[in-house]
């Protein structure tokens, strides 16, 4: 068994002790948050220790991971102060704001051969699982185009002051909270990203607050993407595959946390559509029990490092881009 400590139990770092409370592969033994008042009640339901300080978190013995769940700007120091004092690393997402952020947290787990574990459990969707699986077949043909939305109105409901709508830690708006989810989807079927053109709006919330982005991607392999993502509507979300030979939408009734269904249509060469319903599961334990795995030597951790940055290269030139008045980045 493995464990671990939490660093950050705001809304998320909760989620993710809730999602291992019956994990036969993890035991929560700490956390960290530096508003004790907020997180103490929920560390003696949850019967772990709290601190006010990541680094006294990382010096205690009976601790062997750490999951970063914490403000964008925090998980470079957070995350290779980990490695260093040698403890396995679980980042959320986004692994850094810029790819030189993300390439030193690569590096740091590298030096000391670590797993890097990454908070992108879209990937365990049950429909994303089968869209992957009819890609990987070679039932839809050529991989052409990807379409993907998602927007709710959780960031409209906050004080503007959070940091979820500080660009200095969620530049292009929803993009590191939403449009990263995308990216990662959009890297691990069409894989290296080339070309990135972007723009970004504040449609609704004050200045500098931005509550609309949209990217077009160009990857290696000839596929074309786009990826658009607001902070104000209801719920709405949305992922098209579209290949020479047949698409696939998956489409989801609700947040990660609702556990609503997602449907979804698969259309074949003759234009006939086959529709099915996927119940939700437990996509946050599936992640952290696959990182285990590979922890453990069981299995490979299905993200790969090439995946990784080139799914920061597109955050890094989508923020580039926007601020350039939709200006395209080669990457």
């Amino acid at each position: 068994m493995i464990r671990i400590g939490i660093i950050g139990l705001g809304w998320w770092g909760k989620q993710i002790v809730t999602c291992l409370a019956d994990s036969p592969r993890f035991k929560v033994v700490a956390g960290c948050d530096i508003d004790s008042k907020m997180a103490a009640p929920f560390a003696t339901a949850h019967k772990f220790d709290l601190t006010g300080d990541y680094k006294l978190l990382l010096t205690r013995p009976d601790v062997d991971a750490v999951a970063v769940v914490t403000p964008h700007l925090l998980h470079e120091e957070m995350a290779i102060s980990a490695f260093a004092a040698g403890k396995q690393v679980f980042c959320e997402k986004p692994l850094g704001l810029n790819t030189a952020s993300a390439e030193r947290i690569l590096a740091a787990s590298a030096k000391t051969g670590g797993v890097l574990g990454i908070g992108h459990e879209r990937r365990h969707e049950p429909a994303m699982e089968e869209m992957r699986r009819l890609f990987e077949s070679g039932v839809l043909g050529r991989l052409l185009h990807m379409d993907a939305n998602v927007s709710h109105s959780n960031f409209r409901k906050i004080d503007p002051s959070n940091w979820r709508r500080d660009p200095k830690h969620a530049p292009a708006g929803a993009w590191t909270a939403l449009g990263i989810h995308l990216g990662d989807l959009f890297v691990s079927l069409a894989g290296s990203p080339t070309r990135v053109a972007a723009r970004t709006a504040s449609q609704i919330f004050p200045v500098p607050s931005e509550d609309f982005v949209s990217a077009e991607i160009d990857f290696a392999n000839g596929a074309r993407g786009r990826i658009t993502c607001l902070s104000t509507p209801p719920f709405y979300a949305r992922f098209t595959l579209v290949g020479d030979q047949g698409w696939v939408e998956v489409q989801e009734g609700g947040n990660v946390d609702k556990g609503i269904p997602s449907s979804f249509v698969h259309c074949q060469p003759d234009g006939s559509r086959e529709t099915r319903s996927y119940h939700d599961v437990n996509t946050v334990r599936l992640n952290f029990e696959a990182w285990a795995d590979a922890i453990e030597g069981r299995a490979p951790y299905r993200f790969t490092t090439e995946q990784l940055l080139g799914n920061i290269r597109i955050l890094d030139a989508v923020v580039r881009s926007a601020a350039a008045d939709g200006k395209p980045i080669a990457l």
